[in-house]
């Protein structure tokens, strides 16, 4: 766990998306077609890697979304070969998928620190009882599960709504759960009603400029900043801009600290027995 504490003053992005190089010229084009969203970079690690060394981010979280259960073990083979000292690669699960228990055990085996659920892409919600053996299996193997949290730019459905992922935690209390987009994008009143305050970790994706400043630094305060890593969604936007907002809202040190790094460098070391040594310096 020390190699990766000592990166904490580093920026840590806990919320990055690439593709295989061959489909990312089409994966992004077809992401961008709705209008809403508009890439940063070009969707490859190559790409990624390069927009880090614009943007000053020391370390990015992969973080992939199967939209078929048939592609969970593929992305996973292919996320596993990324890792270094500046990616850490989380697995893809789909809660269609037949053999969840397996498919975990086997992320843990490649070194996967945690998997990503989208439940708009993936169409469930979050407290389903179906997904129990999935969730059972991330306890056991000390996997963090990473969810889109709210509702979502591309789809008209809001299905991963902060009351389902109570309800889920109440149910799996040592369950780790990270909730991207401040727990849930537009969703941030009932993140305050019923989420704030409790063992679950937020990222900041999307919401700087989302969430009015005030409520933002007031939700990271109650919440702690301890619990909160920044994410830029990329490539969905300019991660030197989210640094910059994040840096103007008059956070103290030690809060600006833990959210673009410190928190993100604790939750990953403290959920993983052996820190690979690719990540030490």
């Amino acid at each position: 766990m020390r190699a990766l504490e000592d990166q904490a003053m580093r920026i840590i992005d806990a919320h990055a998306h690439v593709f295989p190089d061959d489909l990312a010229p089409k994966a992004v084009p077809a992401l961008e077609a709705g209008g809403i969203l508009r890439a940063r970079y070009d969707g490859t690690i190559a790409g990624l890697k390069a927009e880090m060394r614009r943007t000053g981010v020391g370390i990015s979280v992969i973080q992939p979304v199967a939209t078929k259960p048939s592609q969970v073990r593929s992305i996973n083979e292919w996320v596993a070969t990324l890792a270094s000292e500046s990616i850490i690669p989380f697995g893809a699960m789909h809660p269609d998928l037949s053999d969840p228990a397996d498919e975990i055990a086997r992320m843990a085996a490649l070194g996967l620190r945690g998997f990503k659920l989208h439940p708009e892409h993936q169409a469930f919600e979050p407290h389903d009882p179906r997904l129990a053996p999935l969730y059972q299996a991330a306890v056991a193997h000390n996997m963090i599960v990473f969810f889109h949290a709210g509702a979502d730019e591309v789809h008209d459905t809001c299905r991963g709504t902060p009351e389902s992922f109570a309800t889920l935690m109440d149910a799996f209390p040592a369950l780790t759960v990270v909730l991207a987009h401040m727990g849930g994008y537009r969703c941030w009143k009932g993140v305050s009603d019923v989420l704030v305050g409790r063992e679950v970790w937020f990222d900041t994706a999307f919401a700087p400029g989302h969430l009015p400043d005030a409520d933002f630094v007031a939700m990271i305060r109650a919440h702690g900043a301890d619990r909160v890593m920044f994410g830029s969604d990329g490539p969905w936007t300019d991660a030197a801009h989210e640094i910059a907002h994040l840096g103007s809202l008059g956070l103290e040190p030690s809060e600006l600290e833990s959210v673009l790094g410190g928190t993100a460098a604790r939750l990953l070391g403290e959920n993983t027995k052996d820190i690979p040594r690719t990540m030490s310096r």
